[in-house]
């Protein structure tokens, strides 16, 4: 039997109008106007698009009294995995950075606001104990800072509902390491509101302790992992179905790996980055699936200064739901990895990107994907924007570099940090404008930059629409219905 074009475009334009419907349906029912229910999330694939032309709209140094002194250790730009910076939705900026304070436990924490149009100035300070220490943007605008006082096991929740006039302490409960020693510490928070604090411990066997604050019940629930090694450095995604996915990097001491033990003071190798996953956050205990990203071998087992093999630079879940681990592969360079349904889908070798010890990575509202790297001698900043024809951020196109000589970075990793932005996981929607700051030694420096590098870009609200994220779904099953017409 065959069917007239007309009655063939009427059919195709019922089924669209009926997936809006089922669209529509499905995210009714998955969120209600607080976000408070909240069980499902709508990703959506991006499409090919024209690639930005990033432009810088603003630099300008927040602070010279940042701790960097080389001879002493941990110093403010430590930790790739630190949550550094938020912005409201009223444009208020907040970033956090430690000074040096009295000793190795004891470094102190400051909250620098800077207000639309205004300068930074510092509104809150207190004892950050050994490392810097987090902060990450909660439910309608609530800001959230973790710290770690005196390094005495004790996890301080300092927060403000009002944009930063007040703020309000409390204790966290769990069974957090008493041992004098403060683990590694990542805060991660989904669009939901919902926020997930860790701590590492010692190399064997490694732990994860992590407490998880649900938006809907508010409420925080502690939990313990126990793990054959330690890994540190993680990147934290709870998710939209009480599950929680961690990105972490090995990080032990050499003969645990049966490795000849350095004789110099430095005895950890990093050699293995690895992907968890909980499906089910609610037990006390709750199972840990685990996959190996990447793990190397030293090419020379007994060159014990042959230390940082791989490890994680960046990691990030995108409009489509995937998630992007960024690491760095000492023998052939830095390596973009995407995991989809607890599997590696692709591992793509990322040449072209000049200085990838320390790239992260980002979309703007259109879904097009950024690479965006501190240059190695510090004068610039490289983005590097996903071709025409990129869709997962691993085809990109020609470097555009953003001169930041007036205030230059560097490349120490520990003592100069990577540019660290306004991303999801640290509680801000995605926007053509990042607000971000890069660290030298004593100095933090703010940049804002517009990836799109319009006008229209720069004018716009600082959040993604959620409109936005409907046609890219939209537009995904009307691709797969036409296809099935012809």
């Amino acid at each position: 039997m065959k069917i007239s074009q007309k009655s063939a475009i009427i059919l195709i334009a019922s089924v669209l109008s009926l997936v809006a419907i089922v669209v529509l349906a499905i995210y009714l029912l998955g969120l209600d106007s607080n976000s408070e229910t909240a069980t499902g999330h709508v990703f959506a694939t991006p499409k090919a698009s024209q690639p930005g032309k990033p432009t810088l709209l603003k630099l300008e140094q927040v602070t010279d009294q940042a701790f960097g002194d080389g001879e002493q250790y941990v110093p403010n730009s430590w930790g790739a995995h630190k949550d550094r910076i938020i912005r409201t939705s009223k444009g208020d900026l907040f970033m956090t950075y430690i000074s040096q304070g009295d000793d190795l436990n004891d470094r102190q924490w400051h909250l620098m606001h800077k207000a639309p149009n205004g300068d930074w100035q510092e509104i809150q300070s207190g004892n950050a104990g050994t490392e810097p220490i987090n902060i990450v943007l909660g439910k309608n605008d609530s800001i959230h800072l973790f710290a770690w006082p005196k390094t005495q096991g004790k996890l301080q929740h300092i927060y403000s509902n009002d944009n930063g006039k007040t703020f309000t302490s409390e204790w966290l409960q769990g069974n957090w390491r008493d041992d004098g020693e403060q683990g590694y510490s990542s805060v991660g928070v989904n669009d939901r509101g919902d926020i997930v604090v860790i701590q590492t411990g010692p190399d064997k066997p490694g732990i994860f302790n992590w407490t998880y604050f649900s938006a809907t019940t508010n409420k925080w629930t502690f939990h313990h992992n126990t793990l054959d090694l330690r890994y540190t450095y993680a990147f934290l995604f709870p998710g939209y179905n009480n599950d929680l996915s961690i990105v972490a990097t090995r990080d032990v001491q050499r003969h645990y790996l049966n490795l000849p033990q350095a004789q110099d003071g430095n005895p950890w190798i990093f050699s293995e980055v690895k992907y968890f996953h909980i499906s089910d956050i609610t037990p006390s205990q709750p199972s840990l699936d685990q996959l190996v990203i990447k793990e190397l071998s030293p090419k020379n087992r007994n060159d014990t200064n042959d230390r940082d093999l791989t490890y994680v630079t960046d990691s990030y879940i995108d409009t489509a739901g995937r998630l992007h681990v960024l690491y760095l592969n000492e023998y052939d360079g830095p390596h973009q990895a995407i995991i989809e349904d607890g599997k590696i889908v692709k591992d793509v070798l990322m040449p072209n990107v000049s200085f990838g010890q320390k790239v992260r990575i980002t979309q703007d509202t259109q879904g097009h994907f950024y690479l965006i790297a501190m240059d190695e001698q510090g004068k610039s900043i490289n983005i590097y924007p996903g071709s025409a024809d990129d869709t997962d951020g691993t085809q990109l196109a020609p470097v555009v570099k953003i001169d930041i000589s007036h205030f230059p970075g560097c490349s120490d990793y520990d003592f100069c940090h990577s540019p660290t932005f306004t991303v999801p996981r640290n509680g801000n929607e995605l926007s053509d404008i990042i607000d971000g700051v890069y660290g030298n030694m004593n100095k933090e420096i703010y940049f804002r930059i517009n990836l799109r590098g319009n006008d229209k870009g720069a004018s716009q609200s600082f959040q993604m629409p959620f409109t936005s994220m409907m046609s890219f779904y939209l537009e995904d099953k009307k691709g797969e219905i036409l296809s099935r017409a012809a």
